[in-house]
């Protein structure tokens, strides 16, 4: 071993001890440079004759040179809880990790420092001791020590600058790059999917780190749960006022309105069928009569399709065909809204859930009403069903009229409410249900045509799409989460209510889901998918 060119340097303050050493190595005939600097705080208050002397202990240097690096320790012979720490045998840094020494252990090691593969910080094997080096005790047998009263280099280290006699310590410098041994290895696997890194690299503990996995995923949103509650009354189909020009052409023959539901409905679920589940409940429902007394308000209590997953075709069937036109019944919204709000009820409140309901009249049937007001009284309790449920169950319903009329209805046995004004009624019926369209006039969605329909059905299918992101498990460092949509990445923002970007559904965790806001989230309906990736360390 030969050290040439060693300067040693000490600025004295009554504070602080600053030591820096710069040497130039020159190992089996091989030149390598080195630069170690140390920081060392040293206070000391022994008592002597009972009267407090504030001491410097100035710090022990000694350089060792082992397996080509660099060692540098200092250390303070108080035992109030300083740091001391020495190790024998070819120590190990990794490249770029920083360093992970507590600030209150004390002890010496023998053996080589790995990473520990369980997530428990360092390992080390060997025999272990506890304390602080005493003088005249050697821990690492390769070393070379100076003598007593030597300085390391006679020509240019200060005088006063020389080690204990006969103590010899050796650690790494924080931030210095060493040779590994070939027998030491770290665990940590990089591949395009998943990379894991057992230990905390940021954690000042030597013990109970929490393993961190590098996670690097495409995820999509939660498929939400949607029930179509659908009006197949009888004025769905009657002649004339059942049938309407579906297509804005005076040259084509009209169809029923219930033609044009079926039609948008099929188009709806083929487009969104794999993006959401969907239900269906009818009112009335197929078994009700066109008699003018309750049997004409017959609904069924447990809905006539559940929401599932992929359910377009079980939809299609389970409802009237396009060309039925044996459509009867009077207009049970209440009845309806219930039978639909009580499936989604029983399904997990963590996914979202809406209702899309779809009328051509104002709501009658009131339960516990006998004609004539059981068909021409408006049934109000629709507003305090929709109301609750977007209040009290987060649920919220969309309202959809046809061709509906902003004029007051006359007054006789027509079978509709009289003196009530569906398109005001269907307005508030939107508000309540917390999805009002953006238009001053104009709250809910009214069609009058199929082709305004459709577009109604399409837009607010595609407003219920998920911008809840669920992961499949949370991340080790839940502040270096990165979230990228079409390779630009997303901010993390505080408030989902007002701002563009994403945040964790759970603030304060559990950090199992994320969501994005604003135009980050019109983004993710539009793509269906983001990349979401866990890192363990910033950038």
């Amino acid at each position: 071993m030969y050290v040439a060119g060693a300067r040693l340097r000490f600025h004295l303050t009554p504070h602080r001890a600053v030591l820096r050493a710069s040497a130039a190595v020159d190992v089996a005939g091989e030149r390598r440079a080195a630069l170690a600097d140390a920081k060392i705080l040293v206070d000391c208050w022994p008592v002597l004759g009972g009267m407090a002397m504030r001491s410097l202990v100035t710090p022990v240097l000694v350089t060792t040179l082992s397996a080509g690096a660099l060692f540098l320790q200092a250390g303070c012979g108080d035992s109030g809880g300083g740091d001391t720490q020495a190790s024998a045998g070819p120590a190990t840094n990794i490249t770029g990790v920083p360093d992970t020494s507590s600030g209150g252990s004390t002890g010496g090691v023998s053996g080589t420092t790995t990473e520990d593969p369980t997530g428990g910080g360092n390992s080390n094997s060997g025999t272990g001791t506890s304390g602080t080096t005493p003088p005249g005790t050697s821990t690492d047998t390769p070393v070379t020590s100076t003598d007593p009263g030597t300085s390391t280099d006679p020509a240019t280290s200060d005088p006063s600058s020389t080690t204990e006699p006969g103590t010899t310590t050796t650690g790494v410098v924080p931030g210095t790059t060493t040779d590994v041994d070939p027998g030491t290895t770290t665990t940590g696997v990089m591949t395009s999917m998943t990379s894991t890194t057992t230990g905390d690299a940021s954690s000042s503990s030597d013990t109970g780190d929490v393993p961190c996995s590098v996670v690097k995923a495409t995820l999509k949103p939660v498929k939400p749960n949607m029930m179509l509650v659908l009006d197949k009354s009888g004025s769905m189909i009657n002649n004339p006022n059942g049938y309407w020009d579906h297509d804005a052409n005076p040259g084509t023959p009209k169809i029923t309105r219930w033609n044009s539901l079926y039609n948008v409905v099929e188009t709806v679920l083929t487009k969104f069928n794999a993006k959401l589940n969907f239900g269906a409940s009818l009112f009335p429902s197929v078994f009700a009569s066109g008699d003018y007394n309750a049997n004409a308000c017959k609904v069924n209590a447990v809905v006539e399709i559940p929401v599932a997953a992929n359910n377009k075709d079980t939809i299609l069937a389970g409802i009237p065909g396009p060309m039925d036109i044996s459509l009867k019944g009077g207009t049970p919204t209440a009845a309806g809204m219930t039978a639909a709000l009580k499936q989604l009820k029983s399904l997990p409140a963590d996914v979202p859930r809406a209702v899309l309901l779809v009328t051509d009249g104002a709501a009658n049937c009131a339960t516990g009403a006998i004609p004539p007001p059981l068909f021409e009284s408006y049934d109000s309790l629709v507003h305090t069903i929709v109301a609750d449920a977007y209040n009290k169950d987060k649920i919220p319903t969309y309202v959809v009229g046809i061709d509906t009329k902003n004029v007051v209805s006359m007054v006789k046995m027509d079978g509709d409410p009289d003196n009530i004004n569906t398109f005001t009624k269907l307005n508030e019926l939107a508000v309540q249900g917390g999805k009002p369209k953006n238009d001053p006039v104009e709250k809910f969605y009214n069609a009058t045509n199929q082709l305004e329909l459709g577009t109604a059905l399409d837009a607010i299918v595609a407003d219920a799409l998920s911008c809840v992101i669920p992961l499949s498990e949370e991340p080790a460092k839940p502040e270096l989460t990165k979230v990228v949509i079409s390779g630009v990445t997303i901010p993390h923002v505080m408030n989902c209510g007002n701002e563009n970007g994403w945040v964790y559904v759970n603030p304060n965790g559990p950090y199992d889901a994320i969501e994005l806001c604003g135009t980050a989230c019109t983004n993710l309906k539009m793509v269906g998918k983001a990349d979401v990736n866990f890192f363990c360390v910033p950038n």
